[in-house]
Order: structure tokens, then C-alpha cells, then sequence
């Protein structure tokens, strides 16, 4: 007889979490900004293999004066020649939280095509002990870079978020040249029971909200790096939401997430 796993996250989700249903989020493992010349810490955004932005430090310069009165390190994104990234002036754009990344941005930002861009610029002045950061992230100390990434089936918009001198997290559109909000992630919903009712039909029952509508995606490993929309949304009209689902492989994994 065909088995079937269930894989379900029973999380409670934050209200004001953007969800959307067609994104890949990689919820790290966070990787610091390398403070020395050795090797750019790299990121892949879909791991297809190809370095889509790297991170690295600077030459730092100082003035001659004794003591010295300013010195500067700056830290830079990496950009490959078929990716671009939001820049505010000299400086990596700084996104608001759930402002649309895409094609049309906002009149203060632009997208930046050249081979790197400063993420932020660290200063310090021994004579007067004083020091700070230059560049709308830095001056923060956090906030979302919004990034587009070339990849077989044509560009995709995605974010990644920095705090302090780490890259924390990340997610990408999967449909090309479709725009995605910063910080935007897949949000599960708890499953209330998993049942098989019907000779080779599953039954899933989600925790739902009247009037939302839900996405059951899949993946055959806990490994694979995407979760895979199956081919219908679910609309819900009351606060529990039923679907069976044809059992047709030997092992899958499911979860029911908010659609867009």
C-alpha cells in the first residue's frame, strides 16, 4: 500500500506578516559580512548554482593627520553583470517593510546595474572619538536590500534583509518579472487533523479565516529547497477548511500556507 507522509508547520503567524504564496523564503542560516580581504561571503538566491550577490569589505583610508581625525571602511554588494539592485544614491536602497519591489520603484530609489554598490560606510575619528555609519541601511541598522536576479526563465525580484553586519534572510518571486513585497514570506496555517476518509484521498483540515483564500503546496523530501503550489487555491467561508487530496506517490510532504 502507497504511504504518504504529512510534513505540517503549526505556527501562529503575526497579523502583519505580507504573505504571498509564489515565493521561496530561505530563512537563512544568517552569515556575517566578512570584516578582512580574504574571500566575499556569497549568496545564492535560488541555488541554481550561480553567485547571484556577495558581500565584502573595503580598503579603509584615513587621513594623515596626527592624531588621526577620520578614517572610513566601506562595505560592499557584489553585483553580477545580469543582476541589479535598489540604490539610493551611492548607497544600497534601504526598502520599507511590505513596499513592492519590482519593475516600477519608488522616486527616490533606482536600479543599479553596476558591479557593486556601497551597502554602508563605516567611519570613526580617533581625535575626536567619534564614530558612526554612513548609508541608509547603516543608519538604521537594519532593513531590507531589494535585489533582481537573473535565472533560466528570466528576471526575478526578491529581498534580502541585513542587520547590523549579518545577512539574516532572504526570499525570491518564483514567477519571473512578477514584483514581491519586502519581507513577504509564506505563511503556514496549523492543520486540525489529517485524515484519509476515502479510499486514496487525503483530508486535510486548516485553521482558516472567512474570506481568505489558501494555497496547499507540496515537496517529496524535507530537503528539496521549494515548496511546490498545487494547481488550485482554496477559498475559506468559515474558520476550518477541508480538501482531499488524491494520494498518488509513495511520499510527499504538504502544508497549507495564505495565498497572495
Amino acid at each position: 500500500m502507497k504511504r504518504l507522509l504529512l510534513y505540517a508547520f503549526l505556527v501562529l503567524v503575526a497579523q502583519w506578516t505580507w504573505a504571498q504564496s509564489t515565493i521561496v523564503y530561505t530563512p537563512g542560516p544568517e552569515f556575517p559580512i566578512p570584516w578582512s580581504f580574504g574571500p566575499s561571503a556569497t549568496l545564492d538566491m535560488n541555488q541554481d548554482g550561480s553567485i547571484d550577490f556577495t558581500f565584502s569589505m573595503g580598503p579603509s583610508t584615513c587621513t594623515m593627520d596626527v592624531p588621526t581625525s577620520f578614517c572610513s571602511q566601506p562595505f560592499y554588494v557584489g553585483i553580477p553583470a545580469t543582476n541589479s539592485i535598489l540604490n539610493q544614491g551611492n548607497y544600497a536602497a534601504s526598502v520599507p517593510f511590505g513596499e513592492w519591489i519590482g519593475n516600477s520603484v519608488s522616486s527616490n530609489m533606482i536600479w543599479s546595474m553596476s558591479d557593486h554598490t556601497y551597502l554602508f560606510i563605516s567611519w570613526s575619528s580617533p581625535r575626536y572619538g567619534t564614530s558612526g555609519v554612513y548609508g541608509p541601511i547603516g543608519e538604521q541598522g537594519e532593513g531590507y536590500l531589494g535585489v533582481r536576479f537573473f535565472a533560466a526563465d528570466g528576471d526575478h525580484y526578491g529581498w534580502v534583509y541585513v542587520e547590523g553586519w549579518s545577512i539574516v534572510d532572504w526570499a525570491y518571486e518564483t514567477r519571473s518579472n512578477q514584483p514581491i513585497r519586502a519581507g513577504a514570506k509564506p505563511v503556514p496555517v496549523p492543520l486540525t487533523n489529517v485524515s484519509v476518509e476515502r479510499p486514496g484521498y487525503l483530508r486535510l483540515a486548516a485553521e482558516t479565516q472567512d474570506g481568505k483564500a489558501y494555497q496547499v503546496q507540496t515537496k517529496e523530501s524535507l530537503l528539496d529547497f521549494s515548496w511546490i503550489n498545487l494547481g488550485f487555491v482554496l477559498p475559506a467561508s468559515s474558520t476550518n477548511t477541508l480538501v482531499d487530496l488524491p494520494i498518488t506517490c509513495h511520499k510527499a510532504f504538504y502544508r497549507v500556507v495564505e495565498a497572495d
